[in-house]
């Protein structure tokens, strides 16, 4: 009796041939809770670019500055909401560095920027063994590395989450027997010693020649907003009336109408600007209040909604969604004010009576309504559904379909029959009202290769408003 696993079916000998395999998952939405933040400070510290933070992430070391810092707060704000935030960091110019002939290393600031000209290595000498010694490296007066190596062992020294170590052994220029290793070239053990036997028992050197270059945040913009893995976008902290606030509104219509990417934007109010009238973009009226005294502004608050945004998945609504730590909003919307902004398609922080400050209602900035865009897409949570459906639509066929199944009766019902089943899940977790077949149709398209998929869906809302008779016998 013959087995085993089967590549074809082609075995000779009677048997059973059996192969075991993973059964296709559904794979998760990757961009739930991520928001990309276009930084609005020049920080001078940190990777030029795109750098992925979360409640976890040491921001001294990343960012040159801790989330306490007033700088920060639109990105402290988008934590409070998000799981992942992608910041937006601009920071070109040179890298400070120490280059002294009496040490065996040279360091050099592991990020551009002026925050490097304010690191520091200090070296001092065990006062009981004058052998070992202890490599400090501090951020203006914190500490931020320690080593403890042997003055015979000093190319053991290494890098750092603010400067990077280069060994020139006893001279500016390597010495003693060198080879090629994975790690550069080998230096003697004695290489080194010499000069750190004649440092003093404490000596320190500041990095200098840092420098910050002004650079222009719209340069690299359309790259970032194209292929970051995100699905909000927020400005928040940039001043209302900047042009970045348009220029990222337009780049995301254009994702959407143009590449399919389903990405929203939540932007500051501008007194007497245009509506942007879209049912991606959310603007945010009003700031709040923190229980530290501090006002925050529209521009500020925007991040946290633009970060709760993207944490809500198509079930969810951020009405009446409590705004953490604020106490007021800031300023308070008098009903005829709050009412107008609603109107106008825009974020009210509401003061409820117990003191929270919530959500009005979750709503975008759509106000003309048609034909193709109901009212029912001034909700946030409508178009969240529908964004789920159509990516997880296009993944699919891109995945599973697209160049493997065969454009004919058979494969349309395939692939009509995997989309029954998914949105029968959304219908079972009532993200939308249950979906019959006759909902859906699969049709040759006007190409060979192409088929023409229409489906009718009805998004579930959350219970918003109240209307209550009651009657006295």
């Amino acid at each position: 009796m013959a087995g085993g696993i089967w590549t074809a079916q082609n075995k000779r000998r009677p048997g059973a041939y059996i192969n075991t395999k993973g059964a296709p998952q559904a794979q998760p939405d990757t961009t739930l809770g991520r928001t990309l933040l276009i930084g609005s400070a020049d920080l001078g510290w940190g990777p030029n670019g795109v750098v992925e933070v979360d409640n976890t992430t040491d921001f001294r070391s990343v960012l040159g500055t801790t989330l306490d810092d007033t700088r920060l707060i639109p990105l402290r704000e988008t934590l409070k909401g998000a799981l992942t935030v992608l910041y937006l960091n601009q920071n070109d110019g040179e890298k400070a560095k120490v280059e002294d002939a009496k040490l065996p290393w040279n360091f050099t600031a592991k990020y551009a920027g002026t925050v490097g000209n304010t690191l520091t290595v200090t070296v001092e000498k065990d006062p009981n063994d004058e052998t070992l010694v202890t490599v400090k490296t501090l951020l203006g007066t914190t500490m931020v590395d320690e080593q403890i190596i042997r003055t015979t062992t000093a190319s053991g020294l290494e890098s750092n989450d603010y400067v990077n170590v280069t060994f020139t052994g006893d001279s500016t220029e390597p010495v003693g027997e060198v080879t090629v290793s994975d790690g550069g070239a080998d230096f003697s053990a004695e290489a080194g010693k010499a000069k750190l036997d004649a440092l003093a028992a404490s000596t320190s050197y500041t990095l200098t020649g840092g420098t910050t270059k002004a650079s222009d945040v719209t340069e690299n913009l359309n790259d970032v907003l194209a292929t970051e893995n995100y699905n909000v976008v927020t400005t928040a902290g940039f001043a209302a009336d900047n042009n970045i606030h348009s220029l990222v509104v337009a780049a995301v219509k254009r994702l959407r109408d143009e590449e399919g990417y389903k990405v929203r934007a939540v932007v500051p109010m501008m007194e007497g600007a245009s509506k942007y009238d879209h049912e991606a973009i959310s603007v945010v009226n009003n700031g709040v209040e923190l229980v530290d005294g501090s006002i925050l502004t529209a521009t500020q608050a925007a991040g946290w909604f633009a970060g709760a945004s993207s944490a809500a998945d198509a079930g969810t609504s951020l009405t009446y969604t409590v705004y953490p730590d604020a106490i007021n909003a800031a300023p308070k919307r008098t009903n005829e004010q709050t009412v107008n902004a609603l109107n106008a398609g825009q974020i009210v922080f509401t003061t409820l009576r117990n003191g929270s400050v919530t959500v009005e209602q979750d709503i975008n900035s759509l106000v003309s309504i048609t034909d193709d865009k109901p009212n029912a897409f001034q909700k946030n949570r409508v178009i969240r559904t529908l964004d789920t459906i159509a990516t997880n639509t296009m993944e699919t066929f891109q995945s599973q379909f697209l160049g493997k199944i065969n454009n004919d009766s058979t494969g349309r019902s395939l692939f009509k029959a995997n989309r029954v089943s998914y949105l029968k899940d959304l219908s079972d977790s009532t993200v939308i009202q249950p979906v019959d077949a006759t909902d859906l149709s699969v049709e040759p398209g006007e190409d060979r290769d192409s088929i023409f998929v229409t489906l009718g869906v009805t998004p579930i809302d959350a219970m918003e408003k109240l209307y209550m008779t009651i009657f006295v016998n």
